[in-house]
């Protein structure tokens, strides 16, 4: 009879009373699944103790997104000062702890994509403009229609990922602005080469 499947726990402690178990293989490993049973109760913590496969620290798990078990997850998050609604997926929520936790990145505009990209198309782009309007304090952050799913959501989730102090003005913007245009058509005969009509122009996004 093979040698059942052990917890890590358990699998330890086999080994630890290696004497006893000269006769385990032959009555049917009853010692092992006893050991395995209780070691269960114990894995999980065991794991977050133990080092890294990599040479991790032990209980640096528990401080990293990308090792910390699902269970311990959300605490982790609370830590960090994530803001989080319970319908995320582990695998998103990790991705918003990993480099842009608040409690550390808070205000960057890594943490304020990360914070919203959820409630926009794969690949979207979020528009920063600083000092607006020649406010030092003038926060205005954009999406385009085209690209948003949920603005009411963005709006919450910014309010709670821009730093206090700041006035924020998020807009939702059909197309590109004459500025914005500038920016990617030099002279009008590049204009005219690229959109076939006014209205092309108006809806159309930056680039």
């Amino acid at each position: 009879m093979t040698k059942p499947d052990m917890t890590t726990v358990g699998a330890d402690l086999y080994d630890s009373v290696a004497p006893l178990t000269f006769a385990d293989e032959q009555l049917g490993w009853p010692l092992a699944l006893y050991l395995s049973a209780l070691g269960l109760m114990l894995d999980e913590v065991a794991g977050l103790v133990r080092i890294g496969d990599n040479g991790e620290d032990g209980w640096s798990a528990f401080a990293d997104p990308a090792r910390c078990p699902d269970s311990f997850l959300y605490t982790l998050a609370v830590w960090a000062g994530v803001r989080y609604p319970r319908r995320m997926t582990t695998d998103d929520l990790r991705a918003l702890i990993g480099p842009h936790a608040p409690s550390v990145w808070r205000g960057t505009k890594g943490a304020i994509q990360a914070a919203v990209a959820r409630y926009l198309v794969p690949g979207a782009t979020i528009y920063f403009e600083e000092r607006a309007d020649g406010n030092a304090y003038h926060l205005r952050i954009f999406t385009y229609a085209a690209e948003t799913l949920d603005s009411a959501a963005i709006q919450n989730e910014l309010r709670g990922a821009v730093p206090a102090g700041l006035i924020l003005d998020y807009q939702v913007r059909v197309g590109q602005t004459y500025a914005q245009l500038k920016q990617y058509h030099a002279t009008y005969a590049s204009v005219l080469a690229s959109y076939a009509t006014y209205d092309d122009v108006v809806h159309s996004m930056p680039g």
